[in-house]
């Protein structure tokens, strides 16, 4: 693996960026904190990446268990199921350790890369994993985005402080897609909120310019107060329905 890299998440939103962040005030501010860019968290997330792990996970997977986000799993199953993903090249981006992974491979997947800030050694035939960097012009079948696009700009993985990262990476997740791929994607969606540094959360005001460029499909989990409720989710969890979604 070599050595990792010592890094320190922001505690704080600079000064010169609150506005920017808080949408004007258009959001509500809180304050968490994760330093998962740390050498000490890094080995703990590589830890998990070993086939004996994998093979569990399979195991979960094929028995339609859900795990560490609760009913997002529940809800990605059933998009699944209307929206094959067998033999196709797919794209999955972050990962904490290899549970969407193990869920691509039992859907059938050919090929499964996965963009990842962190370096991450392979453990099986179909799955590569490649930092940012190391991506070129390569196109995916489709692609798995859940709870991770509410992290861009806010350090905790290592990542740039930027108040629109999530909004950028949207629209860079379109360069690494057919005309026809889809996006099996989740964020937490509630009242605009952000919680530095570890995630969003998506209201009217900040959904839609999250979604901009994209038709959504299907959507799977959603209900009327989705976008209202100040809910941080059960066991702090965070509310996470699934959309489809594929480039205008």
């Amino acid at each position: 693996m070599g050595e990792i890299k010592e890094l320190e998440a922001p505690e704080d939103i600079p000064y010169s960026l609150f506005d920017e962040y808080t949408m004007n005030g258009d959001c509500i501010i809180e304050y968490n904190y994760a330093n998962d860019c740390s050498a000490e968290i890094q080995k703990l997330f590589n830890d998990t990446f070993k086939q004996e792990i994998f093979s569990q996970y399979l195991t979960k997977a094929a028995n339609k268990e859900n795990f560490y986000y609760g009913p997002t799993d529940a809800w990605l199953y059933e998009a699944l199921e209307k929206y094959p993903i067998k033999d196709k090249n797919i794209c999955i981006i972050g990962s904490a350790n290899p549970w969407y992974e193990a869920i691509a491979v039992t859907y059938g997947v050919k090929s499964c890369t996965v963009i990842e800030y962190s370096k991450r050694e392979s453990f099986h035939d179909k799955i590569i994993y490649k930092q940012p960097h190391e991506m070129s012009d390569e196109k995916f079948d489709a692609c798995f985005s859940i709870s991770s696009v509410e992290h861009d700009g806010l350090g905790r993985y290592g990542d740039p402080l930027d108040p629109n990262g999530d909004l950028k990476a949207m629209q860079r997740l379109k360069d690494f897609l057919h005309d026809d791929s889809l996006v099996y994607f989740a964020v937490p969606v509630g009242a605009d909120k952000i919680v530095f540094n570890v995630h969003r959360v998506y209201g009217y005001k900040r959904i839609d310019k999250l979604l901009e460029g994209w038709d959504v499909v299907d959507q799977y989990g959603f209900n009327e107060n989705s976008f209202t409720n100040n809910f941080n989710g059960i066991d702090g969890t965070p509310y996470q329905p699934v959309y489809v979604l594929r480039k205008k």
